[in-house]
């Protein structure tokens, strides 16, 4: 009896020792970030915005790495109608857009085709989706900006009956930004931007399925069908962004420099690809840019299963900055955090954005950008290694 006493007595006081090891909720964020990161395929989902009177209604379908669908509507009290609808393949893309005039109304279709297009994500034309949801980048960013505090973890609340984070942009960002991410899934349910002191964007994000085989159609489809309702003329338009494929052993002779090629465990190198920028006819700033004679990029693609990093090399000159034209930054989004690694990383500049991150760094004579699916980490473990790729 006094021995079943002594142990009630200890179980009791043990209740009132702390014990420590209770997880904060930003914590418990990343830990399931990273479990989910790399267990995505394909994914498709749906996203409502509310902008002031002006609703809008955008569908995905994506397979992982760099294939994709996308419709853009304006939501008219449940009837919508097309305004954009963008799909893409590898380094091939095609879209359709209603052009409309200062009154509002939709007067012509622009229709874009677009082969060899530079493969950097998240910004210019490859995988530049703003809701990028569901690959490796995705988790890996707000990863960086909850743990660089960027974005706080403020607490939790119930969206739709779902248990969600609540994230709020730091005090000190500006627009101030709110989302509220599943405890289940990682992904967002809501998201509110505040652009101005009458303006508050809402996106509401649903229907969210899975690793569903991607479905397999004809690129560039037959989808002007789906504006055929418009009754307005179409403009059809052939770009060229001049990436084509090499074989590695040929890169320093096409690019004019020898390529420093990373091995990242776990990865193989799928693609290279060798650009003349003076050639494309993407956009016109590049045919209006006065290159250095023989001016190439070279593009190095490394896959593992869906996960995809993206090396775009150039030569480095201190004259003459260019980094792809409309892909030289992500200054455009909307919240951002930015350092510099170490000496040992070559002082690389990183940068993640929500559902991006971008690495820049000059080794030697040599101007690199990184992007894809990889931890903050593991960018900085492969600044080490092309570091030490660039010492003699």
């Amino acid at each position: 009896m006094r021995r079943s006493v002594a142990i009630l007595v200890v179980l009791l006081a043990m209740q009132f020792i702390p014990c420590g090891c209770a997880k904060s909720p930003a914590d418990e964020l990343i830990e399931l970030l990273e479990r989910r990161s790399g267990t995505i395929d394909t994914i498709s989902y749906a996203c409502t915005t509310e902008d002031g009177e002006r609703l809008y209604r955008e569908e995905f379908e994506i397979g992982f790495p760099d294939r994709y669908r996308y419709w853009f509507y304006a939501d008219s009290g449940g009837v919508l109608s097309p305004i954009n609808f963008t799909t893409q393949s590898g380094t091939d893309f095609y879209r359709i857009r209603a052009l409309s005039a200062s009154s509002g109304e939709v007067e012509s279709l622009e229709v874009e085709t677009e082969t060899g297009i530079p493969p950097l994500r998240c910004t210019g034309t490859y995988m530049s989706l703003y809701h990028l949801i569901g690959n490796v980048d995705y988790f890996q960013s707000i990863i960086s900006l909850v743990s660089g505090g960027s974005l706080v973890v403020s607490g939790s609340e119930m969206v739709n009956g779902v248990d969600a984070f609540l994230l709020e942009s730091a005090e000190d960002l500006d627009p101030r930004m709110l989302i509220w991410i599943d405890k289940t899934t990682g992904f967002p349910l809501r998201k509110e931007m505040a652009l101005g002191k009458e303006r508050v964007v809402v996106f509401h994000y649903q229907d969210f399925v899975e690793n569903q085989p991607y479905a397999e159609e004809p690129f560039p489809p037959d989808a002007l069908p789906l504006f055929s309702g418009l009754g307005v003329p179409a403009n059809e338009t052939v770009k060229d962004g001049a990436c084509r494929v090499i074989d590695l052993a040929d890169a320093p002779e096409e690019a004019g420099f020898s390529p420093l090629v990373p091995e990242l465990p776990g990865f193989e190198l799928a693609t290279v690809y060798v650009r003349d920028p003076a050639a494309s006819t993407l956009t016109e700033p590049e045919g209006s840019i006065s290159f250095p004679a023989d001016f190439r990029e070279l593009y190095l693609l490394l896959r593992n299963g869906t996960r995809q990093v993206e090396i775009r090399e150039a030569p480095f000159d201190a004259e003459f900055s260019y980094y792809t034209t409309s892909m030289a930054a992500l200054s455009g989004a909307y919240l951002t955090m930015n350092e510099f690694f170490t000496e040992e990383a070559g002082g690389a500049s990183y940068t993640a954005a929500i559902d991006c991150q971008v690495m820049r760094l000059v080794l030697g004579d040599i101007d690199l950008m990184v992007t894809g699916d990889l931890s903050r980490a593991e960018m900085e473990e492969l600044a080490i290694q092309l570091r030490q790729l660039s010492t003699p």
